[in-house]
Parts: C-alpha cells; sequence; structure tokens
C-alpha cells in the first residue's frame, strides 16, 4: 500500500520471521553465539526460550540460513501432539515411513538412521518450536530419544525454542533427568531503548528506504515505551503508524500518528490503556508470582475503562478518516482509486459502529410515538361520540 510512497522495495515491518531482517541486538547475538558453539562442539541439548515476539523464530531461520555444515535438520511445530504421536511426528519430519509400528519399532527405526547418518558423517540437528507446549510425558519421550548415542558422540542433537515458562517446566523434579542433560540455555529479552532506535532504522535500510529517519525521534520514543522493546509489537506500530501517515500523505512518522494508532488499537481492547512496563522478575529470571496475580487486576480495570471510552475513541477515529479522505481526494490520481475505496469502506463501517447506539435510540423513540398513536387511536374509536358517528345503535349519550 504505502511502499511505493516511502520508496521502499517491500515492506519493513512485516510479521514474518524472515532471516533477512534479523536485528543482531545484544541479546540475539548472545543466542546466535550460544547456537554456534552448540553445533560446532556437538552439545547435545540446546534451550533457546524468550518472550512472545521476542524473535526467536526469526534466528533460528537466520542460524539454519547462516549454517555451512552438512547438516540434516527437522523442524517441528506442532508441539499439541498427543505422547503417542510425538515420536512417529519426529520420524516423520526425517521422512522414515513408520505406518503400523509400535513406538518400540519407531525407536528402533530411527535409531538406525541416526547410525547410518554418523557413519556417514553427517549431523542431525532436530528442533523444536514452542517447546513450553510440550507435556512432562513428550519431554520424557525426547530425553530418551536423546540416549541414542555412539560412543563419545552425540548422534542427534536437539535446540528447543519457547517461551521462559519452558525454563520453568525444566525446574520440576519429574524433569531433572532432562534438565541435566541441557548443555547450553540463553534467553532473549525485549530490546532497550537505543537497540528500538536501531532496531526501527535496521529494517527500513533492509527494506530499500533511501533514508532511515521515516520515524521521528519522539515517535520511536512512544513507539518503545507501549511496546516494551518486544520486535512484533514494534513491527505491528510502525507498520499501522506508516498507513496513517500515508494516507495523510506525510512523509514523516511523529509522535501524533503514533498516539492516534495506539488510541485506536486501545479502543478494539488490543493494547493497554496504559503503558507497558516490564514485570518484576525474580532471581530466575520469570516474573513473580506477586507481579503476576497484579497484572490481571490491573487488566481487568483496564478493560473496563477501555468499555467506557470506546464511542468517543471511535468518533475521535471517524474524524481522522475524513479528513485522510479529504486529503487524497484532492491528491488522487488513478493507482489511488482503488486504496481511496478502501478508506471510505473503512469509513463506512467505523461511522456505523459509532452510531449504533444513537440509531437504536432513534428506534425505540419511533416505536415508542407509534405505541402512543394506537393507544389514543383506540381510545377514540372506543369512545361514545364516535361509535354515534360511526352509526352504532345503543350507545350512551
Amino acid at each position: 500500500m504505502y511502499e511505493s510512497f516511502y520508496n521502499l522495495k517491500e515492506k519493513p515491518f512485516d510479521l514474518h520471521p524472515d532471516p533477512e531482517y534479523l536485528f543482531m541486538s545484544q541479546g540475539h547475538d548472545n543466542a546466535y553465539t550460544h547456537l554456534e558453539y552448540a553445533i560446532a562442539e556437538n552439545k547435545g541439548f540446546v534451550i533457546i526460550t524468550g518472550e512472545i515476539g521476542s524473535g526467536k523464530t526469526t534466528l533460528i531461520n537466520f542460524f539454519l540460513h547462516k549454517i555451512k555444515q552438512d547438516i540434516q535438520i527437522g523442524l517441528i511445530n506442532n508441539t499439541f501432539a498427543p505422547l503417542r504421536n510425538f515420536t512417529k511426528m519426529i520420524c516423520q519430519e526425517f521422512e522414515l515411513d513408520v505406518e503400523g509400528m509400535d513406538k518400540v519399532g519407531m525407536l528402533d527405526l530411527f535409531h538406525e538412521f541416526l547410525l547410518k547418518q554418523f557413519a556417514r558423517q553427517k549431523r542431525v540437528v532436530l528442533i523444536i518450536d514452542e517447546a513450553q507446549n510440550l507435556t512432562p510425558e513428550a519431554m520424557e519421550e525426547i530425553r530418551m530419544i536423546s540416549n541414542l548415542e555412539a560412543e563419545k558422540h552425540y548422534l542427534i542433537q536437539m535446540i528447543l525454542v519457547g517461551q521462559p515458562e519452558l525454563k520453568y517446566k525444566l525446574q520440576r523434579r519429574d524433569l531433572e533427568q532432562f534438565a541435566q542433560r541441557v548443555t547450553v540455555h540463553c534467553h532473549l529479552g525485549p530490546l532497550n531503548r537505543e537497540e528500538t532506535f536501531r532496531y526501527i532504522r535496521h529494517r527500513l535500510k533492509v527494506a530499500g528506504a533511501p533514508r532511515q529517519n521515516i520515524f521521528r525521534k519522539s515517535a520511536i520514543e512512544v513507539i518503545f515505551k507501549y511496546s516494551g522493546g518486544i520486535p512484533r509489537l514494534i513491527n505491528i506500530l510502525c507498520d499501522t503508524a506508516l498507513v496513517y501517515a500515508y494516507a495523510d500523505t506525510r512523509k514523516t512518522v511523529d509522535k501524533k500518528i503514533v498516539e492516534n494508532v495506539i488510541r485506536a488499537r486501545e479502543a478494539g481492547g488490543i493494547f493497554s490503556a496504559e503503558p507497558f512496563e516490564a514485570p518484576a522478575t525474580d532471581s530466575a529470571g520469570g516474573a513473580s508470582a506477586p507481579a503476576q496475580a497484579a497484572g490481571i487486576s490491573e487488566q481487568a480495570e483496564k478493560e473496563l475503562r477501555i468499555m467506557g471510552q470506546r464511542i468517543s475513541l471511535l468518533e475521535n477515529t471517524v474524524d481522522h478518516m475524513a479528513r485522510r479522505l479529504n486529503e487524497l481526494s484532492k491528491t488522487r490520481d488513478q493507482r489511488d482509486d482503488v486504496i481511496l475505496e478502501l478508506f471510505k469502506m473503512l469509513k463506512s463501517s467505523m461511522e456505523s459502529r459509532v452510531n449504533t447506539l444513537a440509531q437504536l435510540n432513534h428506534l425505540r423513540k419511533k416505536i415508542y410515538i407509534a405505541q402512543k398513536k394506537a393507544e389514543k387511536n383506540r381510545s377514540k374509536q372506543n369512545s361514545p361520540f364516535f361509535l354515534r358517528l360511526s352509526g352504532k345503535k345503543n350507545v350512551p349519550k
């Protein structure tokens, strides 16, 4: 939509985990170094944790793109699979035919496969994404597969990638044997303020922007404050802000545009009404129990406030859309006709939602007036005077 307006070759803040857009923050660089070390030294189990949207999958894709060794890689994303199917999923990921086999047969077949790869001096790596969803039983199954070793060498390396819950899950007593086999672990945290500035400009540069100062410093400051330095939230804010700025034919995104984006998203209950604040952490690096409990209570209060503000916020958004339409109408050409129609449809939809209460009250008023008229007519028709005029007999005077 806005690429040509800003002279971009593609959207710079797309949510797909494209390794070309990976920004090497201090945390990402540290995690990548750990991955390189684990693969080079054949270090068995590797655990990568990070908050939702912190760039874990993008980092893994970048790692797979850069790796030069002769390695056969399997990737599992569906971590909700029941235990009886997990070994089968692993075998199928490496294109092994296990139809009709029980678990013992599948394990034997997979062991034979690993031995063949080892004899050919080929490495086997299994990556399990969203690993925080694995049940303790499935994790024990994975540990058993990791026991398939040759003398002094791992036959398979496993990289488990997940949210912080994975780290806490490994502290369970029944997973003690699993945790003992983890040789490399690192955690991806959010970007700091300086990294957020560099992150936004890095993505603009990769997307081909002739200038990386499309976002003013004041706008980036607001983006950092509300995203908490989480790359996925930064991308969402930046992409929407570019749409708003493009609709206003603005070459630069300022603080006001970003605040309008946040207000519109708050109206839909997507962002909280208050600035993001990092939760308190315990010594293990996770959110403490009191902070989690407080977060739930605060979120409930925020949602109540948002409900009360929604109608007025929608009215402001409709006014903003009307100003955009006026600007577009002055400068549009044939290429913009389709986009203009889309904005008109959006404006119409938002106006409809804003006027819902007014329309409902209007309908109620009409129904009330109609009922009063009907009652008045019935009363008039039943009056003695009206009955005598209509020619009815035995009507009292």
